[in-house]
């Protein structure tokens, strides 16, 4: 497991009000770092799945949800890797959504970048 972090809402607010963002570049830089040798290991084949988990939700019935996104290669298009969503209750996995990222392509690699949340503990199989 690793855990990616970029710079959070308060390291950036006090960057604009200061003018000086070396600190929120730096830990920005480094995050995308650590993601962009994920994604190209999971382009690779080096690692085939990484995912990730956000914070479980209560529902209405009171059970337990989590939102899981999982990086893998697509099945869909060639070329591509495709973070997939999926909503998990009570051992139940619903697909959510799905998204195609170009693996030669920086402007998608960018994207996936910016799809992470702020502090990401990602999980390889």
């Amino acid at each position: 497991m690793i855990t990616i972090k970029k710079a959070t809402q308060a390291q950036t607010i006090a960057a604009i009000k200061s003018g000086d963002f070396l600190t929120v570049d730096t830990i920005n830089r480094k995050a995308e770092k650590e993601a962009m040798e994920i994604f190209k290991a999971v382009a690779g084949g080096v690692i085939k799945l990484a995912y990730w988990d956000m914070s479980p939700v209560k529902r209405r019935d009171c059970k337990k949800s989590v939102m899981r996104y999982a990086l893998h290669r697509s099945t869909k298009k060639a070329g591509c890797l495709q973070l997939s969503c999926m909503e998990l209750i009570g051992g139940e996995i619903i697909p959510t959504s799905d998204q195609q990222f170009k693996i030669n392509d920086d402007y998608d690699r960018r994207e996936f970048f910016r799809s992470l949340p702020g502090v990401t503990k990602m999980t390889f199989e």
